[in-house]
């Protein structure tokens, strides 16, 4: 099949993973459409305001190039993460092509918490599309209700699988950085006079005593062996990903660790509390609950991390897994 995907080249980008997967067994391409307007808006101070000012050709310039890359290649499916620099008219001119259309917003389609979370493209372009993935099964659900659209629910999942060892910190760990909550929290740990270790960029901005140690961002093995050095790996929320799930979800289960996060019925779903991972409804039983596995002897914590490392692999919630899904998915699109 033949595939381009439109989206970030950014190195936290998750359509870094899916172009990794799915050209095993399909001709992709790819269009840093995202990219390339994020160099021109960080390039000058101009360049912002222009934009900002809605006098930048910058996104004109982003449409014509995707349309000309389109007009040399014999597409089946075009699938855009996101799509805040694709207009909606550049989409109906590639589904007059008879090309299969796909959507992945890994922030909400409809409902912005930030500039850099959506625009009136993304909003607009919602009917225009064959299909939307969304990790957020109430997301599936507000884009079926409100657009009756075709949408499908498409979880984050893990990049690496690493059978749990013994950790050596007794510490709570919380890689990510900082936003209102996560900071919220973290205070509230520390005034309980729970030891922290936090890595991330933006943290050294913000007061706290001694009880945390600030770290940089880590990424690939050295956040996979870092992570499974503490006792409690701490998930918090953004905003967008209260009720649902986060890219955390998965990565912290599969290196056998042991995960605190917070409570909805899709994590209740995916992993079992308690017996694979542990969840918080409140910042009381956030508490309780980091005191009772910084008590539990090591024998316990390695057990409870193979489960949930057991319940990663088993389950298939890998991201091959998920191109697989994807792929199925673009199939019974193109077939149709």
């Amino acid at each position: 099949m033949k595939i381009l995907i439109v989206g970030s080249d950014n190195i936290w980008a998750i359509e870094n993973t899916y172009i990794k997967h799915l050209k095993n067994n399909n001709e992709v391409s790819f269009f840093n459409a995202h990219g390339i307007f994020l160099d021109y808006y960080h390039k000058t101070i101009i360049n912002k305001l222009k934009y900002r000012l809605g006098i930048s050709s910058i996104l004109k310039k982003i449409n014509s190039d995707l349309l000309k890359i389109v007009s040399k290649k014999q597409l089946d499916v075009i699938w855009v993460f996101k799509g805040m620099e694709i207009y909606p008219k550049t989409l109906l001119v590639l589904k007059e092509k008879g090309i299969v259309l796909v959507n992945y917003n890994g922030d909400h389609p409809f409902k912005f918490t930030s500039r850099g979370t959506g625009n009136q493209n993304v909003v607009k372009s919602i009917p225009l599309y064959d299909h939307h993935f969304s990790y957020s099964k109430k997301i599936v659900n507000d884009l079926i209700k409100k657009y009756q659209v075709n949408c499908s629910w498409l979880p984050y999942g893990y990049h690496t699988s690493v059978a749990p060892q013994h950790n050596s910190i007794k510490k709570v760990c919380f890689i990510g950085n900082p936003d209102e909550e996560r900071i919220r929290i973290i205070q509230l740990l520390i005034e309980k006079n729970i030891e922290v270790d936090v890595f991330g960029i933006g943290w050294e901005k913000i007061v706290f005593n001694e009880s945390i140690t600030i770290n940089g961002p880590i990424f690939n093995d050295e956040f996979n062996s870092t992570a499974q050095n503490y006792r409690v790996l701490l998930n918090v929320f953004r905003p967008h990903n209260k009720g649902s799930h986060n890219m955390r979800t998965f990565e912290m289960p599969a290196l056998g660790c042991l995960m605190l996060a917070p409570y909805s019925e899709e994590h209740l779903e995916l992993f079992n509390d308690n017996k694979e991972v542990f969840y918080y409804k409140n910042d009381e039983e956030l508490i309780k609950k980091c005191n009772f596995i910084l008590s539990l002897h090591e024998d316990e914590v390695f057990q409870i991390g193979l489960n949930a490392f057991n319940r990663s692999v088993n389950s298939k919630y890998s991201y091959k897994d998920r191109a697989n899904e994807v792929m199925n998915c673009f199939k019974k699109l193109v077939i149709t």
